[in-house]
């Protein structure tokens, strides 16, 4: 009987992966603002940040970026509960009036997406801050 339970905890170690599974992998990080009749989304890969905007100037341009860049967006990212960024409420609520733009933060880890709840642009939720700024400091080098 032991050395059945002994074999069977072997299997069972030797089948399960038993690494961090919080190493998911980042495929894109999105922030979105938008009011009526434009938008612009801010898209950042691992090579490339994108900037579109649509509307009265519709522009599409992007501009490469380093590993290093990349790394940090993913540091700032894991510190950041993905699966609760639903939940994360906004501080203010001025784009219910048009006094700001609507924003939207998205993580895209593996096959799944992560989304915030909309926030007014310039206030995002304190734990989605430091990535947002992030993102848009990647973006002002964009022409």
């Amino acid at each position: 009987m032991k050395i059945s339970f002994l074999a069977f905890v072997i299997f069972l170690f030797s089948t399960n992966d038993c690494t961090n599974q919080k190493d998911e992998n980042i495929n894109v990080i999105s922030y979105e603002t938008f009011t009526r009749g434009s938008s612009t989304m801010y898209t950042v890969t691992p090579n490339q940040v994108t900037v579109k905007s649509t509307g009265l100037n519709t522009i599409e341009n992007s501009n490469s970026i380093t590993a290093e860049d990349w790394n940090s967006l993913i540091e700032i990212t894991n510190k950041i509960e993905a699966s609760k960024m639903s939940q994360l409420k906004a501080p203010s609520d001025s784009r219910a009036s048009d006094a700001a733009l609507h924003a939207i933060l998205s993580v895209r880890k593996n096959d799944t997406i992560y989304k915030t709840n909309s926030f007014d642009h310039g206030h995002p939720p304190l734990e989605v801050k430091p990535l947002v700024e992030a993102i848009l400091r990647l973006a002002e080098n964009v022409e």
